[in-house]
């Protein structure tokens, strides 16, 4: 049983005092690496996740093996939203992008809390909404702009995500979240690193001037926070 009044992520946190106290004995607090599965492919969604430090990546997997990201939820959001839906699994699979904590609710509880109605089934509703604009929002990205716009859009996304401007990061994972080759990744990120806007080194990148990233970014950062920040107000 953890403290659910103090938690560090900002939709588990909107939740209602009374929802927040019947949630209490469900929810642990799950220490997560790299590489972790969420949800498995077309397998039962067995648990809502609510990332705290950690990033989960949302992945489609194509015929032939490859991957390509089509959303990330850090502490914004939650992972598991089929089975707000009524439905009880999905084709795309969910892993832990950025290593750190998330909070675990078996399934069958937030789904209950779902169908009582009332302020949280409106939170989770917006937060559905704003899901869904996010991924359109990515999906129009990785087709119109350029690589380090998209790679400065999802760092400064990821920062937002896990609460830091240090994201432990490798060329193999920023390359299936850019849907590029590693060349592509490492040409991006040292033309961010020679206009002073981050630290790159294998593994790691640090933002070193959020200001100047955003401006680096294309307007999809702008849209997807200014969404975030909306559904979360």
């Amino acid at each position: 049983m953890i403290d659910t009044s103090n938690v560090g992520n900002r939709l588990f946190a909107k939740f209602g005092a009374a929802d927040l106290a019947a949630l209490a004995t469900h929810v642990d607090r799950i220490a997560l690496e790299v590489g972790d599965p969420l949800i498995e492919p077309n397998e039962p969604v067995r648990y809502v996740w609510f990332p705290e430090t950690a990033l989960a990546s949302l992945v489609i997997v194509l015929e032939d093996g490859s991957t390509v990201e089509s959303g990330a939820v850090g502490r914004e959001g939650m992972v598991g939203i089929p089975i707000l839906l009524g439905t009880e699994s999905t084709p795309m699979q969910t892993v832990t992008q950025v290593a750190g904590d998330a909070l675990r609710v078996p399934s069958g509880v937030i789904r209950e809390l779902y169908a009582r109605g009332g302020a949280s089934q409106t939170l989770l509703n917006r937060y559905v909404n704003t899901a869904f604009i996010v991924a359109s929002q990515s999906a129009a990205c990785n087709r119109r702009h350029q690589v380090d716009e998209r790679l400065a859009r999802w760092l400064l996304m990821s920062s937002d995500g896990i609460g830091s401007d240090d994201v432990a990061i490798t060329q193999e994972y920023l390359a299936t979240m850019l849907g590029v080759r590693r060349a592509g990744v490492t040409e991006a990120a040292l033309a961010l690193q020679e206009r002073g806007l981050i630290q790159y080194r294998r593994g790691f990148i640090a933002i070193t001037n959020r200001t100047e990233l955003e401006e680096a970014a294309c307007e999809c950062y702008r849209i997807v926070h200014e969404q975030y920040e909306s559904m979360l107000s």
